[in-house]
C-alpha cells in the first residue's frame, strides 16, 4: 500500500461531499467540546493492515494503557475509507473521532472545516517537538494557512531499487544521475542472457503518471503555474518524457504494459537491474535467496535542478465533528510522539515519520535507510480534488506514447488540453 491513488472524484463530487455539513459546522463545534480524557471511548477509523493499518491497531492497547482512553478501531481497505470517511464528513456527524486520511485530501477537508486544528489540541511542546524532528516536506502537507491539520504518522515515498550483480557485470555502479540512469540500462542489457536495464509499473491503471513525474520534476518541469494552469508540455516536462521513451527500450520485453507485480518479478528474479521509482519493497522481500543479496536501495537520481521522489503518506487527523476532541488529540499526538515513533511504529509494522525513528531504526529493514535519506526530498502530488482525473488523463496519453503510437510533445500537448478542460470544470478559472 502506498497511498499513491485516490479514488477518481471530480470536484463537483468533491465539493458536494466536504461542503454540504458547512453550515452544521457551528454546531458540531459546540457539541464537540472535549470530553474528560480519561474516560472517553474514541473511534479511530484508519487501513486495516500493512504499513498503514497494523500500528494502529496493534498499539490501540498501549495506548489505552497510557492514558485510559478506550479506541474503537474502525479498520478498513484504502478506497472503502476514503469513501467512509467522506460520507461521515458530508453529513457532519460524529460517528469517528480520529480519521486517518491520505494527505492528498487534506487541504480539502481542512478548508472545508471538517477537520479540527491540532494546534488547539496538542501541547505547544510536544508540536514543536514533532516539529522539529520531521522533514519539511512533511509537515507542509498537513498544513493549511499557518495551522496544522494533521499529523504524518507514517511515512512513505518512492525509493530506488537497484541489482549491484547485474551492474558490476556490465562494469559499472549505481549511477547517480538520471543521465547515467539511463546510460547504464543501455550497457546492462543482453537479451542473450535475458538481462536488462530498466523496470517500472508503467501500465496507465497503475502508475504511468508516477514514473514520468520523478524525471519531469527532477529536471524543472511543474504541472501547474500559479493560476493552475497546466504548463507540464513545456520543454523540460518533454524532454523529460522523451527521456523516459529512451529508458524504456532497455526494459524487458512488454515493459510498456508492466504492472507493479511484473516490476516487483522483474526485481527479485534479477531479470532487471534499476528500479528508481519503486513504491514498495517487495521485490527485495520475495527475492531468491540467490538475486535478495543483490539488491540494495540509494536515493533517487538527481536531475538537472534537483532530485524529486514522489511522496506518499497517510497521516492522522480529529475530526471537527468529534464530541471527544481533547481524547482525539491525545491519540495523534501519542502515535506521532518521539517515544512511539522510535520505540514502537517499526516494531508494530509500520514506518515511521521522525527523522530520530528513521535513525534509531535504520536497520530494521534494508530498504530504511535510503527511504529515509529520499523523504527529505520527496515532492508531493498536488493536493487537490482533481487529482484522479488529472492523472487518468495524463496515463491515457503517456500510454499511447509508450506502445509508439505518438511522439512526447503530441502525448502532453493532448494531455494539457485534457487537464485544461478539468481545471476549467472545476472552477480554477
Amino acid at each position: 500500500m502506498t497511498s499513491r491513488h485516490g479514488p477518481h472524484w471530480s470536484r463537483r463530487q468533491f465539493l458536494l461531499n466536504t461542503t454540504m455539513a458547512a453550515g452544521a459546522i457551528a454546531l458540531a463545534g459546540r457539541a464537540g467540546g472535549a470530553a474528560a480524557s480519561t474516560d472517553a471511548t474514541i473511534n479511530v477509523l484508519t487501513l486495516g493492515e500493512g504499513i498503514f493499518g497494523d500500528p494502529f491497531l496493534k498499539l490501540s492497547a498501549e495506548f489505552t494503557a497510557a492514558t485510559g482512553i478506550k479506541v474503537n478501531n474502525v479498520a478498513m481497505g484504502y478506497n472503502e475509507a476514503m469513501q467512509k470517511e467522506a460520507t461521515v464528513f458530508a453529513a457532519a456527524s460524529s460517528e469517528l473521532d480520529v480519521v486517518e486520511v491520505d494527505y492528498m485530501f487534506l487541504k480539502g477537508y481542512a478548508k472545508a472545516g471538517h477537520l479540527a486544528a491540532l494546534d488547539d489540541l496538542v501541547p505547544a511542546a510536544e508540536m514543536a517537538d514533532f516539529v522539529s524532528d520531521t522533514p519539511q516536506g512533511l509537515r507542509d502537507v498537513w498544513a493549511l494557512n499557518g495551522k496544522t491539520y494533521g499529523m504524518a504518522t507514517i511515512g512513505n515515498c518512492q525509493n530506488y531499487i537497484y541489482n549491484k550483480k547485474l551492474l558490476s557485470d556490465a562494469g559499472l555502479s549505481a549511477p547517480d544521475t538520471w543521465a547515467d540512469v539511463l546510460s547504464s540500462a543501455q550497457k546492462v542489457v543482453d537479451a542473450t542472457k535475458n538481462r536488462y536495464g530498466f523496470v517500472a509499473g508503467t501500465e496507465r491503471l497503475t502508475k504511468a503518471v508516477l514514473v514520468w513525474l520523478p524525471i519531469a520534476w527532477s529536471n524543472g518541469a511543474e504541472l501547474f503555474d500559479d493560476k493552475w494552469h497546466p504548463i507540464f508540455n513545456a520543454k523540460p516536462g518533454v524532454d523529460s518524457l522523451s527521456f523516459l521513451l529512451e529508458l524504456m527500450k532497455t526494459m524487458p520485453p512488454g515493459g510498456g504494459a508492466y504492472t507493479e507485480s511484473d516490476e516487483v518479478k522483474a526485481l527479485a528474479t534479477g531479470l532487471a537491474a534499476l528500479d528508481p521509482v519503486s513504491w514498495i519493497p517487495d521485490s527485495i522481500k520475495i527475492a531468491s535467496p540467490e538475486v535478495k543479496p543483490q539488491l540494495a536501495t540509494r536515493i533517487a537520481p538527481m536531475g538537472s535542478v534537483r532530485r524529486a521522489p514522489v511522496m506518499g503518506g497517510i497521516g492522522l487527523t480529529v475530526s471537527n465533528y468529534s464530541a471527544n476532541k481533547e481524547a482525539a488529540g491525545k491519540y495523534v499526538a501519542w502515535f506521532n510522539s518521539r517515544d512511539v515513533q522510535i520505540n514502537k511504529i517499526v516494531q508494530s509494522g509500520g514506518q515511521p515519520c521522525r527523522n530520530s525513528a528513521w535513525q534509531a531504526n535504520v536497520n530494521a529493514e534494508p530498504w530504511f535507510a535510503s527511504l529515509a535519506e529520499n523523504l527529505k526530498v520527496a515532492k508531493p502530488l498536488p493536493q487537490i480534488p482533481e487529482w484522479g482525473q488529472i492523472d487518468a488523463a495524463i496515463s491515457a496519453q503517456l500510454s499511447s506514447a509508450f506502445a509508439g503510437e505518438i511522439d512526447a510533445k503530441t502525448a502532453l500537448d493532448r494531455a494539457v488540453a485534457s487537464v485544461d478542460q478539468v481545471m476549467k470544470d472545476g472552477g480554477y478559472y
